[in-house]
């Protein structure tokens, strides 16, 4: 009785939750778009990562300048389905929780490139909405990179880099750009149409 109370209130506070305004995309998914991307994590479970998150991602033209990820609530429970598939288990309610729990924040993880192991201190990050400028609330810089699939040879570090930035005022059926300079001033663009994006 009590496992079906639990099971009862966990059911209305994932429908209370999915029914609050959008923080960032697709952060009002409907018990459909939940059930849809767990399938997709399902579905998709021999991918490898890279293969997995190719919705989510833009690539640059030159194989060797990177690529940005944005991970949204449905990139997110799509990708725990995944996991917990993997591991031959059921996805946990508490997980769906709080893979939808992207408050205030839209989050980027971006894979740049150098020639050093120590490169990736002080690349800065900028999104633009609208042409108006957002800057991140919170920045994750590796201290050290790790090896690129070209090493011995230029460019022979990877370096993952993260930025979450604020969305109150952030137009969410628009495209935006993601803007990220190294500190010797080069700088990487990433557009991304959050229309298309799940």
């Amino acid at each position: 009785m009590f496992k079906k109370i639990i099971l009862v209130l966990a059911f209305f506070t994932i429908i209370l939750l999915v029914g609050k305004t959008a923080y960032c995309v697709s952060l009002d998914l409907t018990p459909n778009q939940i059930n849809e991307a767990i399938e997709y994590g399902k579905k998709n479970k021999r991918l490898s990562p890279t293969n997995f998150a190719e919705p989510w991602v833009v690539h640059l033209d030159d194989e060797k300048s990177g690529w940005a990820t944005l991970w949204t609530p449905y990139h997110n429970v799509a990708f725990k389905a995944k996991k917990a598939t993997v591991e031959k288990r059921e996805l946990s309610e508490g997980e769906i929780l709080r893979a939808l729990h992207f408050k205030e924040s839209l989050t980027f993880v971006v894979s740049v490139f150098g020639e050093y192991m120590e490169f990736a201190k002080g690349y800065n990050a900028i999104l633009y909405s609208e042409d108006k400028p957002i800057y991140p609330m919170y920045s994750f810089l590796p201290d050290y990179a790790e090896p690129s699939r070209f090493y011995p040879e230029i460019p022979a570090y990877v370096a993952g880099c993260v930025y979450k930035f604020p969305v109150e005022n952030l137009n969410q059926s628009s495209a935006l750009k993601l803007l990220i300079t190294s500190p010797d001033g080069k700088e990487l663009e990433f557009p991304f149409d959050l229309v298309k994006i799940k």
